[in-house]
């Protein structure tokens, strides 16, 4: 079984977003849920990740009201598979701004 972790940085400040609340989802349902620590991170997600297709949300929406600013995005997702035969580690970072948001497949 493979392994997930996160972290995201709100380019606009260069900073990590620290308070974000991400959860995992699976056929529409929630099974984890965290909050990003002071480095942005939630460095062990989900220990033992089976195959399946997932989606990561991270609430950006209520994480920039909170910091006194507006966005039109309450937030984003990453939706991604990961395969029967795989035993490795998913880090899937947010890069966010107001403006917008954007992924990748971290190390």
């Amino acid at each position: 079984m493979s392994t997930l972790s996160t972290h995201i940085l709100d380019i606009s400040t260069g900073k990590p977003a620290q308070g974000v609340t991400v959860r995992l989802e699976r056929d529409g349902l929630v099974i984890a849920t965290g909050t990003t620590n002071s480095a942005g991170r939630i460095t062990e997600f989900v220990a033992h990740l089976p195959a399946a297709r997932y989606r990561l949300v991270a609430d950006i929406g209520a994480w920039f009201t909170q910091t006194g600013r507006e966005t039109i995005y309450p937030c984003a997702q990453i939706d991604f598979v990961t395969k029967e035969a795989a035993d490795e580690h998913y880090h899937l970072p947010f890069v966010i701004a107001p403006g917008g948001w954007s992924t990748y497949r971290g190390s």
